[in-house]
């Protein structure tokens, strides 16, 4: 949760400084940075009240979690901490047995690949009961959906 801050923190302080440097697209870098700032307030505040909520898999996968209950059916998503190392810059977990028990079929998704890096973005990957998913290190319990997204 500190580090979380702490890296929230420093792109607020890197994005005010891009946004006093002037120049023809500083109202452009004005209104992006209040965009910003209120994404990163969002987050914070959410924290703030819910801090359970980050988990650190930096030491796993170099990423922080944000669990929203994917253990009792809902979702997480992951950031990368550097996202120039790798093109799963945001990974997004959904509990797939919800969907199932309601009769989705996944047969046509393609299975996870198993490794770290080794999704297509914005491709959907099922990922079966069981087994191992190594940005958490470990075996799942339960069916997931796994999509990757590579921010430009």
């Amino acid at each position: 949760m500190k580090s979380l801050l702490i890296v929230l923190a420093l792109l607020i302080a890197g994005f005010s400084q891009a946004v006093w440097a002037g120049g023809k697209q500083a109202q452009a870098k004005k209104e992006q940075a209040a965009i910003v700032a209120a994404e990163i307030t969002a987050f914070a505040n959410h924290l703030a009240l819910r801090p359970h909520t980050a988990i650190d898999f930096s030491k796993v996968s170099g990423e922080y979690c944000f669990d929203l209950g994917l253990g009792q059916g809902g979702h997480m998503t992951h950031y990368a901490i550097d996202p120039t190392k790798t093109n799963e810059d945001v990974i997004d977990f959904v509990a797939a047995q919800p969907l199932l028990d309601a009769g989705a079929k996944f047969d046509g998704l393609p299975q996870f690949p198993g490794t770290l890096g080794s999704m297509q973005p914005n491709q959907w990957y099922f990922i079966p009961a069981g087994a191992f998913e190594p940005h958490h290190g470990k075996k799942f319990p339960m069916p997931m959906l796994m999509r990757a997204s590579t921010v430009k």
